[in-house]
């Protein structure tokens, strides 16, 4: 981004009940090393009753950042994604009141029981500069020490190192992370606009959004650097959200079955030949190639890459995530990645 410009970025925050996590959150953002001038926080209560927004209106004057804030009626149960989807509305028409030709605008997304790293408006402009959409590395420090749900998550994340390796992205190298979660978003708000934003739904609204982006053609980084921690708390406000997810996990006592390594290394590298193909699939040696592999025709193939954006909404055309992939227990499938990455050379994540 040329620095004569100006980057002003809105910080979007659902909040639902959440009064006793709102000191963490605004002390946050009064961390944040953006000057202050190119930055708004704008929180949406969805139908609060906790005396959270007099908490907000009583601290507004001493938090040294500006803050909107808005509300919507209250619905019996809650959906993120219409929660979400306002907040990041409020967002965007508090940005365009004093837009400038030349502005670059972004939206970021956290949640109100996460609290994001002093540098993490830095490191998400950063990110920006690389990507149209980037998902940060969400944090839950106050997770158990045995906690079966974390070392799930670890093996996803080693997984993703291993595809990012198997199959590189520039804008989103090794050793990345597979997190799409709404609590570290952030968009360019034109790329928002024109995926037409967070739909009014119960949960998954993030994922949905970020996987809509990969396939329209924008490019989605997933950084470790840009970091928010969150609550592992076990009775979220989220329909099937990361709550109901610990709860499950804490309640059973059995090994996790996971995706067989194996598996998805094959996965990994029919995508890095298709990736491959995008750019050359006109010639017909490459074409035919592909075609053996993938169960089509050539003309059916270069149909596909004519109606794609990028190589990336190619392999997602042509290699769908698998509905029922072959799996193994957690602590067998640990061991054999752990050969997986020495072979391949994979960098520590």
């Amino acid at each position: 981004m040329n620095c004569a410009t100006r980057t002003r970025v809105a910080i979007c925050v659902p909040v639902r009940d959440e009064r006793e996590c709102l000191p963490a959150l605004l002390d946050a953002f009064s961390r944040q090393h953006r000057p202050r001038a190119d930055l708004v926080v704008c929180l949406l209560f969805d139908g609060c009753d906790d005396g959270g927004h007099a908490y907000v209106q009583a601290r507004k004057a001493e938090l040294g950042y500006r803050l909107v804030s808005a509300r919507i009626e209250r619905l019996a149960t809650a959906r993120a994604g219409r929660a979400r989807r306002a907040a990041m509305a409020l967002g965007a028409k508090t940005l365009a009141r004093d837009r400038q030709p030349g502005d670059i605008e972004l939206l970021l997304s956290t949640d109100a029981d996460s609290v994001p790293a002093a540098d993490w408006v830095d490191a998400s402009i950063r990110a920006l500069e690389q990507a149209d959409v980037v998902a940060g590395y969400i944090e839950r420090p106050d997770a158990p020490p045995m906690d079966m749900h974390r070392r799930v998550e670890r093996y996803w994340e080693r997984l993703r190192c291993l595809q990012r390796t198997v199959d590189p992205l520039d804008y989103d190298p090794a050793p990345s992370h597979p997190s799409q979660g709404g609590a570290s978003l952030g968009f360019r708000a034109d790329v928002y606009a024109a995926l037409g934003g967070f739909d009014d739904i119960a949960t998954h609204e993030d994922v949905r959004l970020v996987t809509a982006a990969r396939a329209a053609g924008y490019r989605v980084r997933h950084d470790r650097g840009v970091r928010v921690a969150t609550s592992s708390r076990v009775h979220g406000r989220a329909v099937d959200g990361l709550a109901d997810t610990l709860r499950a996990r804490q309640s059973c006592r059995d090994m996790p079955a996971v995706q067989n390594p194996d598996t998805a290394l094959a996965r990994y590298r029919l995508c890095a030949q298709t990736r491959a193909a995008f750019d050359g699939i006109a010639d017909a040696a490459t074409a035919r190639a592909l075609a053996e592999h993938s169960n089509r025709s050539v003309d059916e193939l270069r149909a596909i890459a004519g109606e794609c954006a990028s190589a990336e909404s190619f392999v997602m055309r042509l290699v769908p995530d698998p509905e029922n992939s072959e799996e193994l227990a957690l602590d067998s499938a640990e061991q054999r990645l752990a050969q997986l990455e020495t072979a391949y050379g994979c960098p520590t994540a």
